[in-house]
């Protein structure tokens, strides 16, 4: 009885047992690597209608060597008759000051009139390879060059003779009152002419406006070997190297970070992986 009774225990057991079946295990879906950003074109720059198609507007580079080397000609003998002046007092050294004032206004007087009148361009414009064209390809007129070329000495002169007339106004008499006027008038020149270029998709000044003219880059088709005036387009390779120089280093900055962006995405898509993949 022993033996019946453990086989018909065995035999309930073996009912009351269920079938352990393993589950499949699902697979996991990889997750898709992202793509990658195309890059945006570049937009076209603006360009006026009608201008001819061998004149490019002047990049924003150009300007600023252009803004610079005019700066430094005009007012750098001036600033230094101006500190020694200082330094001495006025008491010693008078000649030397004076001759420095003189040299320094002779300066102003040959790159902000004369270059202008003669050549068309100034000490700015040879050095950035730029110039200034109306859309037909003539230059504008003589007075445009005056106003564009001279517009931060006038703003100077203003305000100088507003900081030096506005106080003598109480005192009585017109000339202060008219000089101040005068100085008023060339800093609000400057200033609407800075709005103006400011706001302009072509960077056209106020004067710009009202002779239709445009800075562009010049290439000049038959160079000048010998002269004053070959020294003055030589002035062009120093401007030329500067912006190449500059380009360059733009360039190199966006490839590495373009190249540090891929990475940093390769990265991540290797993380989301291996995450995917646990």
């Amino acid at each position: 009885m022993g033996l019946l009774d453990k086989v018909e225990s065995t035999d309930k057991d073996v009912k009351k047992a269920k079938p352990v079946v393993a589950k499949e295990a699902k697979p996991v879906p990889k997750k898709e690597k992202k793509p990658k950003k195309e890059k945006k074109p570049k937009e076209k720059k603006a360009r006026p209608v009608g201008l001819s198609s061998e004149f490019e507007i002047a990049p924003k580079l150009s300007r600023v060597i252009s803004w610079w080397v005019n700066f430094v000609a005009n007012f750098a003998i001036l600033i230094g008759a101006l500190v020694m002046n200082v330094i001495t007092g006025g008491g010693s050294g008078g000649f030397e000051n004076t001759l420095l004032f003189i040299v320094g206004f002779l300066v102003i007087l040959f790159n902000g009139i004369f270059l202008p009148l003669n050549t068309g361009r100034n000490l700015g414009q040879y050095t950035a390879s730029t110039r200034s064209i109306r859309g037909d390809g003539s230059k504008p007129l003589f007075i445009h060059s005056l106003f564009v070329n001279n517009i931060g000495l006038l703003s100077l002169i203003g305000f100088i003779l507003v900081f030096t007339q506005a106080g003598k106004i109480p005192d009585g008499g017109t000339a202060p009152a008219v000089w101040t006027a005068v100085g008023s008038i060339f800093m609000i020149l400057w200033i609407v002419n800075w709005q103006f270029t400011r706001n302009s998709d072509l960077n056209q000044g106020l004067f710009d406006l009202i002779f239709g003219a445009y800075l562009v880059r010049y290439i000049p088709e038959e160079k000048a070997t010998s002269g004053f005036r070959a020294r003055l387009e030589s002035m062009s390779q120093f401007g030329e190297k500067y912006a190449q120089r500059v380009e360059d280093r733009a360039k190199a900055r966006e490839e590495k970070a373009s190249e540090k962006q891929s990475d940093s995405e390769e990265e991540n898509n290797d993380a989301e992986d291996e995450q995917a993949d646990d």
